[in-house]
C-alpha cells in the first residue's frame, strides 16, 4: 500500500477521526430516515448535525488564532454545506415507507365455461403486517375494484394496475368487490403511498446533486481544518490525465466483480427464497429510474457529482480515516465498503451486499494507486452504462412487461 501512504498524512487522532467518520455518516443516512416521522425529528437532527460539526471545525479557534474572516469563512461554508446536504430531505419530499396490499393471486373463472363465465382474481396469501392483513383474505376472490369489474382478459393485470394507480399514488381507501365463502361482500382497505423506488422520482436528482456538492463541501471543510489538503484525498493534480484514462479498464473491473458475484448470490437468493422479492424490488428501482425522464447526458453530468460525492466520502475520507480507527487499510476499506452496501437496501437486501462487493473492489483500486479520480471515473462510467440499459429496455417494452409480472400489486 505504498502509494495510500500520503492519504495518511497529518491524519487527524482517532478520537477526532471518530467524531468526523460519524458526522459523515449520520449526515448521509439519518435525516433521510427521519422524514416519514414529522418534521420536528428532522428540526432536532439538524440542530444536531450543526452543533456537532461546529465542535469539529471549531471556528471560535480560528478566531483565537487573529483570523475572524476565516472564523467567518468556515461557519459560512458550513452552512452552506449542511443545508445542501440536508435540503433534499426538508424540500424534495419525504421518503414514505414502499407500502403495498400484501397479497399473492392467482386468476380464477367463475360459472361455467363461455361467454358468461366471469374472470376473477383469487387471493392465495395475505403477508401479515401489511394493508390487506386484516380486512383481506385467502380464498377470497376479487371481483371488482372501487366499483369496476375487472378485465375480462387479463384480470391479475388489471388488479395490479387497479391497486399502484388508486387514489392517484396517494394514500387512500381501495373499495372491492369480492366474494367470499359463496357471499358477495364490499371490503375497504386502506393504503399507503404508490410504492416508489426512493429516492428515484421526476426532478430528484436535481436534490441529490445538491446533496452531492454539500456533502463534498462538508468533507472539504473538514480536511482543511485537519490541516490536510487535495492530495490525503487522493486528488493531487500530478498525473491526472493518467487516472482518468485508467478508469476506463477500473470500469471493465467493476463489471467483472458483479459478474463473480452475481452467480453465489443468485443461489443464495434461491436457498432463503428471495428470487421473487429481489427482482420485483430492483425492476421497480428500474421502473422508477428509467421513469424520471433524464436523458442519457443529464443523467452522466449528473453521476459525475452524485458518484463523486459518493467516492469522495466514502473511500477518499472514510477509507484514511477508519485506517486510524481499525489500524489496518484492509480492515479499513472493507469496513467503508460495507456502510456504502447499506446506503442501497431500497435495492433489495442482495443488492446491499453486491454494492458493498462493490464498494471493496473499489476501495482497493483506491489503495493500489493511492488516488481517486480512476475510481470516479469508474463508478460514474458504471452507473451511466446501468442506466442505458435500463432505459434501453424501457423502449424496448421489456421492462414493461416484467414490472407487469411482479408477483405482488
Amino acid at each position: 500500500m505504498r502509494n495510500a501512504e500520503l492519504l495518511s498524512q497529518n491524519a487527524p487522532s482517532p478520537r477526532r477521526a471518530l467524531a468526523e467518520v460519524g458526522l459523515v455518516l449520520v449526515t448521509v443516512f439519518l435525516p433521510g430516515n427521519l422524514s416519514a416521522f414529522g418534521t420536528w425529528p428532522l428540526v432536532v437532527a439538524t440542530c444536531v448535525l450543526a452543533a456537532w460539526g461546529l465542535l469539529i471545525l471549531r471556528p471560535w479557534a480560528l478566531l483565537q488564532a487573529d483570523q475572524p474572516g476565516h472564523a467567518l469563512l468556515c461557519v459560512l461554508l458550513f452552512g452552506l454545506a449542511l443545508g445542501g446536504a440536508t435540503a433534499p430531505v426538508w424540500f424534495g419530499g419525504t421518503h414514505a415507507p414502499p407500502p403495498r396490499l400484501g397479497v399473492q393471486h392467482t386468476h380464477v373463472t367463475l360459472g361455467a365455461e363461455g361467454p358468461s363465465a366471469r374472470q376473477a382474481v383469487e387471493l392465495t396469501r395475505i403477508e401479515p403486517g401489511l394493508p390487506a392483513d386484516g380486512h383481506l383474505q385467502a380464498g377470497d376472490r376479487i371481483l371488482a375494484v372501487d366499483g369496476q369489474p375487472l378485465s375480462a382478459t387479463e384480470p391479475e393485470l388489471d388488479f395490479q394496475t387497479r391497486v399502484r394507480e388508486a387514489g392517484d399514488g396517494a394514500s387512500t381507501d381501495i373499495h372491492f368487490t369480492l366474494e367470499r365463502k359463496g357471499e358477495t361482500r364490499e371490503v375497504t382497505v386502506h393504503v399507503g403511498p404508490t410504492r416508489k423506488a426512493m429516492p428515484f422520482k421526476p426532478g430528484s436528482m436535481t436534490w441529490l446533486c445538491l446533496r452531492a456538492l454539500g456533502m463534498c463541501l462538508l468533507v472539504a471543510l473538514m480536511v482543511w481544518r485537519d490541516g490536510q489538503g487535495p492530495a490525503q484525498l487522493g486528488l493531487a493534480r500530478e498525473g491526472l490525465g493518467l487516472e482518468l484514462l485508467l478508469g476506463i479498464p477500473a470500469t471493465f473491473g467493476a463489471y467483472a466483480v458483479q459478474f463473480a458475484a452475481a452467480l453465489p448470490l443468485a443461489l443464495i437468493a434461491a436457498l432463503l427464497k428471495l428470487t421473487a422479492k429481489e427482482a420485483a424490488t430492483r425492476t421497480e428501482v428500474a421502473t422508477a429510474l428509467a421513469g424520471t425522464g433524464l436523458s442519457l447526458p443529464v443523467f452522466a453530468a449528473a453521476m459525475v457529482l452524485v458518484t463523486g460525492f459518493e467516492e469522495l466520502a466514502f473511500r477518499g475520507f472514510l477509507v484514511p480515516r477508519m485506517r486510524v480507527l481499525v489500524g489496518r487499510w484492509s480492515f479499513a476499506v472493507v469496513l467503508s465498503a460495507v456502510l456504502f452496501g447499506m446506503g442501497h437496501f431500497y435495492e433489495g437486501t442482495l443488492a446491499v451486499v453486491q454494492t458493498a462487493l462493490l464498494g471493496v473492489y473499489f476501495g482497493f483500486v483506491f489503495l493500489y494507486r493511492g488516488r481517486l479520480p480512476s475510481v470516479m471515473v469508474a463508478h460514474a462510467a458504471f452507473n451511466t452504462l446501468n442506466f442505458a440499459l435500463m432505459l434501453w429496455l424501457q423502449r424496448s417494452g421489456l421492462l414493461e412487461k416484467l414490472s407487469q409480472q411482479l408477483p405482488h400489486p
